[in-house]
Parts: structure tokens; C-alpha cells; sequence
């Protein structure tokens, strides 16, 4: 045998050996339990942190989607609002237009009116000076005076000659 197997002391290697025994049923029974039960609990723990990690992964990809959503939605809403509004300003220009004509048409009567007077007017004066010029004219060719009567008779044919002129005026 060797010589160092010899000079080992075996009681003090089963006290040794009893003492490791003892502090590993202790370890066992009273630190083992604890240190797997927060284990076990950090476990949970991180099971659980993880589980609420995809929990709002889920809920962001929701929010997300509704994010999308409602932006389409206002998309959808700004382009009806957009073409509601051009339909309104194609309504407001038609009315504006068709406001011009009424306006042109009213205008146009106002100045027929205008025109239809003051063409009445142009031949009650072209008549007055016709009916002066002729009386002058009857005066020096006849070189007499006439009495108011046949002045009156002779105005009075002139005027109808004139209206048969203006009555073929206005048919032509």
C-alpha cells in the first residue's frame, strides 16, 4: 500500500463525509425547496411576462389595424367631403349661369324697351318735322296763310300718310 493511503485518517473522512451528508439533507430539506420554489416562481414569471409580451404584440397589431382603418376611413371620408364639394361649386356655377342669363335676358328687355321708346320718340319728333317742314313748304308754295281749320285738316292727312309709313316701317 501506498504510503499516503496510510496516513489518512479515516474517522475524520467519515466525519466529513457525515458531516456532507447532514448539510445536504439540510441543504435539502429546508434550502432546496425555497431555491426551486423561486425558481419555479422566476418561471412563472418570466412565462407570464412573456405571455403579456405577446398578449400586446396582439393588442398593438389590433390598434394597428384599427390605425389603418380609420385612416382609410378618413381617406374615404376627405374624398366624399372633396367631391361633395365640387358637386356643390358645379351647383353654385350653374346657378351662377343660369343667374347671367336671367340678368342678360332682363337687360336685353330693359334696352328693347329703351330702344322701342326712344324709336316712338324718334318718329313723334320725325313727325313733328315733317309736319313743320310740309306747313312751311304748303306756306311759301301757296304764299297765303291758312285758317287753323284746313291747317288742321291738312296735318291731320299728312299724319295718317305718316302712319301708313310707319305701319310698312314696322312690317318691314
Amino acid at each position: 500500500m501506498p504510503g499516503w493511503l496510510m496516513q489518512l485518517d479515516y474517522s475524520q473522512i467519515v466525519t466529513q463525509i457525515l458531516g456532507f451528508l447532514i448539510v445536504l439533507w439540510i441543504m435539502k430539506r429546508f434550502a432546496w425547496k425555497p431555491v426551486l420554489g423561486m425558481l419555479e416562481d422566476r418561471k412563472k414569471r418570466v412565462q407570464s411576462e412573456l405571455q403579456d409580451v405577446e398578449r400586446r404584440k396582439l393588442d398593438m397589431e389590433k390598434l394597428r389595424q384599427q390605425y389603418e382603418d380609420k385612416l382609410k376611413s378618413i381617406d374615404a371620408e376627405a374624398r366624399a367631403r372633396l367631391q361633395e364639394a365640387v358637386r356643390n361649386a358645379q351647383k353654385v356655377a350653374s346657378e351662377i349661369k343660369e343667374e347671367a342669363r336671367a340678368d342678360v335676358k332682363e337687360m336685353l328687355g330693359r334696352a328693347r324697351d329703351e330702344i322701342e321708346r326712344d324709336r316712338a320718340q324718334a318718329l313723334v319728333e320725325l313727325r313733328n318735322d315733317v309736319v313743320n317742314i310740309a306747313v312751311r313748304a304748303s306756306e311759301k308754295i301757296l304764299r297765303e296763310t291758312l285758317d287753323a281749320e284746313k291747317h288742321r285738316k291738312m296735318i291731320g292727312d299728312f299724319i295718317k300718310g305718316l302712319d301708313q309709313v310707319d305701319a310698312d316701317f314696322k312690317r318691314s
